[in-house]
């Protein structure tokens, strides 16, 4: 863990005075939440309205380059409490990616800003651009107000126009998002700043849901409206002077709706977020990002964020020269890639004379490693073995888990099955250690009850229709040694309770389109969604995501599809039971009801045991420069949460 003073420092060459400071910092310490939402009602009129500028803002205010810093703003700025400390203006934010595939780190660091978001803590959904929302009783509703006097960065308004032209004329365009969405918005504006967004099925974790709002708020029409046809008739030949086969083409280049990757390589796309855009993600080189001046978010003294200038990308192709560079001292914060559990030790010893320490990620991953019976396999007779509950109990007490711990983990962790953390209002004991205890004799007793207790000619176990127990473990060899280590040590268990299993390791890309198309037998991938975003993407507890859930992704299949899917398999009808079980969790408006279903529906994926995990991972860590400040000790690593996007990057800064 990185040490932190707690002096507090006021931003150098502080441009004009904050006559409403003291009223704004005690009004955003007094609430229980990390942002002030309503920075009105203070004694002296309206607060929120920050005099503090960055000083290079403050230039091109006094030379007439750029409006006052009062007509940059909202009328209600969000008000951002620092995590240690008040920061200062200046300095350069160094960190890299590796390739462009690798744009997700973008939208974690410097591209956060959605309609709502997570708090710090994850813990809540709170309002970000959006000042206040509510849902209707039945969860098909969501009414979102702005912040009035909202501004893109280049000064033109942000209001309801933007969302309907997001939602309805791209995000529901057919031409523009040609794959299907499961339950699409539609957007009506009942005003200047206040949007009604509508739904097809209920749905109250959608305010939540990242990816859809992250589309919702960066769609500027002013800006994009000339590139499609709807608002320029002659958008097509707009396009073939630019070299583009058609308008769609062009908007896709232009707003990156089918690859966000492109969002980042428009330098002229207005944002919403606190740096923008001046050298585009490119194959090689660097990215680089400015301090947007109409940013709208202030301190708790009132002065206008982000502190930091800019913030550079180096864009890289090895992550072995990203580790070199780390070892190097040459980033100021960075969590991602190279922070393996193998190199924690050579960045360890290199903290003191390079400049840096580590920072805690307390991971979302809740298994190293989940094994998947395939319970739609192709194969009759696997099918029904797999699909015996008994003898997937005996298969999970034939792993030696503390061996596998011990051997391959350094001892870290402890036997996990499929199941949320501990430190989450969704942890359930009896589900996260059922099976786990090593006992080779009482799995070959369940197995023997179980009607597998006769050999064939191999000493294979075979089942009552003469089927053997013989089947292909798949696990994707580029990956994570860890889980081929982990998995040779479990073939072996198995092999010993006279279990034909073999271990077969394959190229990524092929492993994927195996389970795609349900051709594995058995296979393992790591086990995710073990803290909140265990409710938003549970594709562990049940057969809810049509690409992950790896026991049985045509059952997936049938749910999103409505059985419509050529592939799909409808399941049987407790599966089918226990997927409504959720579908009444997502309609549910009261937090705490809702919890409540979604225990309810854990129990049930006790029952059903669907797969099986080996251990919980160990704890993560990410490395923070030593002038790098107000970055929290710890933060939740997941990519539902956008690690560390909630922990409010632009009120990080460098001290000097």
């Amino acid at each position: 863990m990185h040490a932190r003073d707690n002096r507090r420092l006021l931003p150098r060459r502080r441009a004009l005075a904050v006559p409403s400071a003291a009223a704004a910092l005690a009004l955003a310490l007094s609430g229980c939440t990390f942002f002030n939402l309503n920075p009105e009602g203070e004694q002296g009129g309206s607060q929120g309205k920050a005099d503090g500028q960055a000083p290079a803002l403050a230039e091109k205010v006094e030379a007439g380059d750029l409006p006052p810093l009062e007509e940059r703003l909202p009328e209600k700025p969000l008000v951002v409490e620092p995590t240690n400390e008040i920061g200062s203006y200046g300095g350069t934010w160094n960190s890299a990616i590796l390739g462009i595939g690798d744009w997700p780190w973008l939208g974690r660091t410097v591209g956060y800003e959605n309609l709502t978001r997570w708090n710090t803590e994850w813990t809540k959904t709170i309002p970000n651009i959006a000042e206040s929302y509510e849902y209707n009783e039945e969860a098909t509703k969501v009414t979102y107000n702005l912040r009035e006097g909202m501004k893109w960065s280049d000064g033109d308004d942000f209001t309801a126009d933007d969302i309907v032209f997001a939602a309805n004329d791209v995000f529901n365009n057919a031409d523009l998002t040609p794959m299907a969405n499961q339950n699409p918005p539609t957007a009506e504006k009942i005003d200047k700043y206040t949007v009604e967004i509508t739904l097809q099925e209920p749905d109250a974790l959608w305010a939540s849901h990242d990816f859809i709002q992250y589309q919702l708020v960066n769609k500027p029409k002013h800006y994009l409206k000339k590139f499609h046809i709807k608002y320029n008739d002659d958008a097509n030949q707009l396009a073939e002077e630019q070299g583009f086969s058609g308008w769609t083409e062009m908007f896709d280049v232009k707003a990156g709706v089918t690859d966000s990757a492109l969002t980042w390589q428009n330098p002229d796309i207005p944002t919403l977020y606190p740096w923008k855009v001046v050298e585009p993600l490119s194959d090689s080189g660097r990215m680089v990002l400015e301090r947007n001046p109409y940013y709208w978010k202030v301190d708790t003294e009132g002065n206008q964020l982000p502190y930091l200038d800019r913030v550079v990308f180096e864009i890289m192709q090895d992550e072995e020269v990203m580790l070199t560079r780390a070892l190097n001292g040459d980033f100021d914060f960075h969590t991602r890639h190279f922070n393996t559990p193998e190199n924690r030790p050579v960045l360890a010893r290199n903290r003191e004379a390079n400049g840096y320490d580590f920072m805690e990620l307390r991971l979302s991953a809740m298994n190293t490693n989940m094994i998947s019976f395939n319970l739609t396999t192709e194969n009759d007779g696997l099918r029904e073995i797999f699909r015996d509950k008994q003898f997937r109990i005996a298969m999970s007490h034939g792993i030696n888990r503390q061996d596998i711990i011990d051997v391959v983990y350094q001892g870290q962790g402890e036997p996990w099955q499929g199941a949320p953390r501990e430190d989450t209002p969704f942890f359930n004991e009896e589900l996260a250690k059922q099976y786990t205890e090593y006992d080779p004799e009482k799995a070959n007793r369940i197995l023997d009850e179980a009607g597998y207790d006769q050999r064939n000619g191999d000493g294979v176990r075979v089942s009552e229709d003469g089927t053997p127990l013989s089947f292909t473990l798949s696990a994707p060899g580029d990956f994570r040694p860890d889980i081929i280590d982990s998995m040779e040590m479990v073939v072996d268990f198995w092999n010993e309770l006279d279990v034909d299993a073999e271990l077969q390791t394959q190229e990524r890309t092929a492993w994927q389109d195996s389970r795609e198309n349900n051709e594995h037998e058995a296979n393992v991938w790591s086990g995710d969604a073990g803290l909140m975003d265990a409710m938003y993407d549970p594709r562990w507890y049940g057969p809810l995501h049509s690409g992950e859930s790896n026991f049985a992704i045509p059952w997936a299949q049938w749910q999103a599809s409505d059985g419509k899917d050529p592939r799909a398999q409808e399941p049987p009808q407790d599966v089918k039971d226990h997927i409504e079980m959720y579908e009444q969790v997502i309609a549910e408006t009261d937090p705490q009801r809702r919890n409540e279903l979604f225990a309810d529906f854990l129990a049930q994926s006790q029952e059903q045991f669907y797969a099986m995990g080996i251990s919980l991972p160990q704890p993560g860590y990410g490395i923070v420069a030593d002038n790098f400040r107000n970055v929290p000790d710890s933060l939740p690593e997941a990519s539902v949460y956008n690690t560390p996007a909630p922990a409010n990057p632009e009120q990080f800064f460098i001290e000097e």
